[in-house]
C-alpha cells in the first residue's frame, strides 16, 4: 500500500511532502533520495511502551495558564518520556496584543482542534482525547489523576521516528514507522506536527506579566494537515508502516529546540492510541 505524495501549505511551514508504505515486519527499510537507506530491526532497538498526550490550551495572554504549564511539565517530568506535553495556543487569550504580547504562537491546526473540541474556557486540556468521567475537555486540577488512570495501559501500536536536519536547506527530513503489535479493529490516522521549545516572550499571570517567560512545547504547526492522513484503513501487525516527511523549520524558530510530534488517532473519535516525539538535532 502507498500513500500519494501531498504538498500542503500550512503557517510558518512551507512545502511539505509526505508518503508511507508498508513494509514487512519486523524491518523496516527506507529509502528516500535525501535519507539515508536505513534498516530498522524493532526487536533490536525499541521496548515498546503506552506514551500519553496530553494537550494544553492556552495563551500568553491567559492569567491562569502558568500555574497549568507548571502542572504539566511536572508531570511530564515525573513520568520519564511516557507523558508527553504539547502547548496549543489558541482562542481569545492567544490573539495577538500589542507591544510584548505582539507574539502570535496560534496555528491552523491549533485553532481547528479548539473550535472543533468546543474548548472555550482556559487553561482546559485534553488527555489523548479520550473521555473521563464523560468529559472529554478536562481543567488543569484533573489532569494529575486522569493520567495516574492510563498512563501504564500495554500499546497497541509501536512508533519511531529517525530525523537527519540539513542546516544549509534548514530542512529536517524525518522517517516515521509505525507496528501495530495486536490487531485491532477500525481505520487510524496519522498526525505529524513541529514543536518548539525554550521561546522567551511575555506571559501574563495571576499576579504580575512574566516578561522573559519560558514557552515549553509549543504548537508550530501540523505537516499534513489538522487531522492528518490515512495510516491504514485495516489493521496488519505483520506489516510496518512507514512515512517520509521533509519538513522545513521556519528561519525565526531555533532548530535545536524542535522536535517532531506524531501520533496515531481514530478518524471517527479522534482518540490517541499513541504519540511519539523526536529532537530535529540530536547529540
Amino acid at each position: 500500500m502507498k500513500f500519494k505524495p501531498l504538498l500542503i501549505t500550512v503557517p510558518l511551514v512551507v512545502l511539505l511532502f509526505s508518503s508511507c508504505d508498508k513494509v514487512k515486519a519486523p524491518y523496516a527499510l527506507a529509502r528516500h533520495g535525501n535519507i539515508t537507506d536505513t534498516v530498522i530491526d524493532w526487536q533490536d532497538t525499541v521496548h515498546p511502551i503506552k506514551r500519553v498526550l496530553l494537550e494544553d490550551y492556552t495563551g500568553h495572554k491567559c492569567p491562569n495558564c502558568p500555574a497549568a504549564a507548571t502542572i504539566a511539565h511536572s508531570q511530564e517530568e515525573n513520568y520519564h518520556g511516557k507523558l508527553i506535553v504539547l502547548a496549543v495556543h489558541a482562542g481569545y487569550y492567544a490573539i495577538p496584543g500589542s507591544g510584548e504580547f505582539a507574539a502570535d504562537f496560534r496555528t491552523t491546526a491549533g485553532e481547528e482542534w479548539n473550535t472543533d473540541f468546543l474548548i472555550s474556557a482556559y487553561p482546559s486540556g485534553m488527555i489523548d482525547r479520550k473521555e473521563f468521567n464523560g468529559h472529554r475537555i478536562l481543567g488543569s486540577e484533573e489532569w494529575i489523576s486522569d493520567i495516574a488512570g492510563i498512563i501504564d495501559q500495554s500499546p497497541d501500536l509501536n512508533m519511531l521516528i529517525h530525523n537527519t536536519y540539513d542546516s544549509v536547506s534548514r530542512t529536517v527530513n524525518s522517517v516515521i514507522y509505525s507496528q501495530f503489535l495486536r490487531s485491532i479493529t477500525g481505520s487510524y490516522n496519522i498526525t505529524v506536527c513541529v514543536m518548539e521549545d525554550n521561546i522567551i516572550s511575555a506571559q501574563d499571570s495571576a499576579s504580575t506579566i512574566i516578561h522573559n517567560y519560558v514557552f515549553k512545547n509549543v504548537l508550530r504547526g501540523s505537516v499534513n494537515g489538522t487531522y492528518g492522513e490515512i495510516l491504514t484503513a485495516s489493521v496488519d501487525p505483520s506489516l510496518t508502516y512507514l512515512g517520509r516527511f521533509s519538513i522545513p523549520i521556519n528561519p525565526t524558530w531555533v532548530p535545536e529546540n524542535c522536535s517532531i510530534l506524531a501520533f496515531v488517532s481514530k478518524p471517527d473519535t479522534k482518540e490517541i492510541i499513541q504519540v511519539i516525539k523526536k529532537k530535529v538535532i540530536t547529540q
